[in-house]
């Protein structure tokens, strides 16, 4: 059975960005009905495309290129000092992979997340619905890994598209209350130490942007690539090499 045709499509109006505050944006994105080939997703996904719940999208904006996604490369990974303390706090945890479904209490911990967290961002107030299509549905290429503490808590949870040549990060949540253990990036630990395991090359951390706060932390895990459109190239103090 052949691959089904893509189409692509482009929103009609810009919006503002949510990184950059000169800027305005827009995506190209396939048909969310569709239904891609696993081929087809991971061709998309080396050409920089993105997935949240069923839509597949790549940042087209007007007048702007700043979002470049990023990997880690994971054979030649080595852990900072800050890295290694988050370890080190998080050391009771274990991690485990399940499918993604509609969990209570995997909804209750993203709901206080969100809440505690993102009060000021497009995703508060968290309901059920927006966790349903942002985080559970999707085409079939995604599985959950869950940390938990000793008493079999649910503490931290990273949504993952597993890949060909990597696993990439799609959304973490974690309990708010816990900030002393670092665990949204005790999180992007654990899925290089699982890439690794799984004999994988790259682990994907979503777009780099330079300029934003929210985004350039992704620097911070070297060696990093970033796609510059055509190519993937390393980052080396924040400038493509």
């Amino acid at each position: 059975m052949s691959d089904e045709e893509l189409m692509f499509y482009r929103h009609i109006e810009d919006s503002p960005c949510g990184y950059l505050d000169s800027q305005v944006s827009n995506s190209i994105f396939i048909d969310p009905d569709s239904q891609p080939s696993e081929d087809q997703l991971n061709l998309l996904h080396l050409q920089g495309f993105r997935r949240s719940g069923r839509l597949v999208y790549r940042p087209q904006c007007p007048a702007c290129n700043a979002c470049h996604s990023s990997r880690i490369i994971n054979e030649d990974f080595r852990t900072s000092k800050n890295q290694k303390r988050a370890i080190k706090r998080n050391q009771d945890l274990r991690l485990n992979w399940r499918d993604p479904e509609m969990l209570e209490e995997h909804y209750l911990l993203y709901q206080e997340y969100i809440n505690q967290r993102h009060r000021d961002g497009e995703m508060y107030p968290a309901s059920k619905g927006q966790y349903q299509g942002f985080l559970v549905d999707g085409h079939n290429t995604h599985k959950f890994l869950e940390a938990r503490d000793i008493e079999g808590k649910l503490v931290a949870c990273c949504v993952v598209d597993v890949y060909y040549d990597g696993l990439s990060a799609i959304y973490s949540y974690f309990d708010p209350l816990q900030d002393k253990r670092s665990l949204g990036r005790y999180m992007v630990l654990a899925l290089v130490s699982q890439g690794q395991q799984m004999g994988l090359p790259y682990t994907y951390l979503g777009y780099w942007i330079k300029e934003s706060s929210k985004m350039n932390y992704k620097a911070n895990y070297q060696p990093l690539e970033v796609f510059d459109g055509e190519f993937w190239r390393k980052l080396v103090d924040d400038e493509l090499i």
